[in-house]
């Protein structure tokens, strides 16, 4: 029997000749006996019943032996070890590695991405086999579409949103500190020169609300062993698309003089400076 891509060839290979169906969706196979069924991608195969080799547009080899050969891993179905998990922009070509799960059969994969960005991304999810070696990813295309900053830590994946405030939300104020060096002359003008140091410096405030089994005073202390006392660089990244990776610092909590428990709130504010790149911190 040949399928190929959504259109079904007719059963050459058995005694009952069949004409050709277009636009398979779906297909069920029963009343038989399978000694073996493949599936590959590529459409320009010869019809023959000699069964392939793994190639690299395999997607599945069903042997029929208690287990699914799966993943167009090349040289000859070599064992399925993990999964990659990759995201890229819809606009460019090359992919950053999330994370690696490793391969248990017949389980789904569940991941949360808290690093993205606001863009139209593609996720790609590749085997790997036990040489390291990659096999045909398989890609989903989503939009990213959140609101306010976020404090993202993604060696933990903690996250912390800067989404609430008592009154007005508030602007957010963004400074670019340049290398910049002002040399005072004799004439009437000073000389300013530049060199490489460039990077952005600023502040972020939202209000904490305790669970009810909670106080305000707990969750700003698990706040301060979270993103201060570290000491380690974390992902800020906002609704316009724009992405740092900041040293935390000066936390400040403002609260009223006297709580009670519908009345118990707290007023963060952080500041933050960029000491690296996004590509090298998502690289790491």
């Amino acid at each position: 029997m040949t399928i190929m891509g959504l259109n079904f060839y007719g059963t050459e290979f058995f005694r009952s000749p069949s004409n050709s169906v277009n636009n398979i969706y779906y297909g069920e196979l029963k009343n038989g006996i399978y000694d073996e069924i493949e599936i590959r991608e590529r459409t320009d195969v010869g019809k023959t019943n000699i069964k392939d080799a793994w190639q690299i547009d395999h997607r599945a080899i069903f042997k029929f032996l208690n287990d699914l050969e799966g993943g167009n891993i090349q040289n000859s179905g070599l064992e399925i070890v993990s999964f990659a998990i990759k995201r890229r922009k819809a606009s460019e070509l090359n992919s950053i590695t999330l994370h690696h799960l490793p391969f248990v059969n017949n389980q789904q994969i569940v991941y949360t991405d808290y690093t993205q960005p606001n863009e139209d991304l593609v996720y790609s999810i590749v085997p790997i086999a036990e040489n390291n070696l990659e096999g045909k990813n398989v890609d989903v295309s989503v939009t990213s579409d959140f609101v306010g900053w976020w404090l993202v830590d993604k060696k933990c994946d903690s996250i912390l949103g800067f989404d609430k405030a008592m009154e007005s939300v508030g602007n957010v104020e963004a400074t670019l500190n340049q290398g910049r060096v002002v040399i005072e002359t004799l004439s009437k003008y000073p000389q300013v020169y530049y060199f490489d140091k460039e990077y952005e410096s600023f502040s972020l405030s939202t209000v904490i609300i305790p669970s009810e089994f909670e106080r305000s005073g707990k969750s700003y202390e698990k706040i301060l062993n979270t993103f201060i006392k570290d000491h380690r660089p974390f992902l800020v990244k906002s609704d316009t698309g724009r992405a740092f990776v900041c040293d935390v610092s000066n936390p400040r909590l403002s609260s009223p003089l006297n709580t009670w428990k519908n009345y118990d709130y707290g007023v963060l504010t952080l500041d933050f400076v960029e000491v690296q790149s996004v590509d090298e911190y998502m690289a790491e």
